[in-house]
């Protein structure tokens, strides 16, 4: 696989990005924005005006990138190395993101119903069969964060059920909770895990991803 350096060289100045930026809430903040090259492996990036607010920013994380080259992604991993003004980021590129190993860092900001549930045994004391309706914020190959009116009732062996876009068929999995937080009243954020999936209902939450990713990808920013 190309070298960081080398993978900078062929980008171009103003390509197309779409980047997520960890937030100091655990949140993601997915933005489009341009590149703009520096003495590698530095770069900044141009945002649209409001895109993000200086103080919800996570400096010192690494963000993941999708950049747009001749028709092709890129996926490259960049630390948040500070801001440089209202509408401008500096990063430095780290390490490009192999094929086998989207799976671990790739996710996409997509809203789409998900249904989580849990069926208490015959025998359970402890907890209670429960259903809630909610939104996704972003999906990956081995997780999903969505948000929902009420906090889960428990956190492990959770049933989703996941609209995928453009599919007749939903995705079905087993879940674990790994983070559970109130954004505002009745209105909470989790995170879960996937434990349970077939490889095949794997694959296709990350072909959505991808077919997301491009397509936002070709949106045109109108903003700059």
């Amino acid at each position: 696989m190309a070298r960081i350096d080398n993978i900078l060289e062929v980008i171009g100045d103003n390509a197309s990005t779409v980047v997520d930026i960890p937030g100091n809430q655990e949140e993601n903040l997915r933005c489009k924005a341009l590149v703009t090259k520096k003495e590698s492996p530095a770069f900044e990036l141009v945002f649209p005006p409001n895109s993000w607010t200086a103080e919800d920013l996570k400096i010192g994380a690494d963000c993941n990138l999708a950049i747009d080259h001749n028709g092709k992604t890129i996926n490259i991993i960049a630390r948040l190395d500070g801001v440089v003004g209202d509408r401008r980021l500096r990063f430095t590129a780290r390490e490009p993101v192999a094929p086998e190993s989207l799976r671990d860092y790739f996710r996409v900001s997509i809203n789409t119903p998900i249904e989580a549930s849990y069926i208490a045994g015959a025998k359970e004391v402890t907890h209670r069969t429960w259903k809630m309706v909610g939104t996704t914020i972003d999906l990956s190959g081995s997780g999903v964060l969505a948000v929902f009116a009420e906090k889960p009732a428990s956190n492990h062996h959770i049933q989703l059920v996941i609209t995928i876009p453009d599919e007749e068929v939903p995705i079905v999995c087993l879940a674990d909770v790994v983070q559970c937080y109130r954004i505002r009243k009745n209105r909470y954020q989790v995170a879960f895990h996937f434990e349970v999936i077939p490889t095949k209902t794997r694959d296709q939450i990350i072909s959505c991803c991808f077919q997301e990713q491009r397509r936002q990808l070709r949106e045109n920013v109108q903003t700059f």
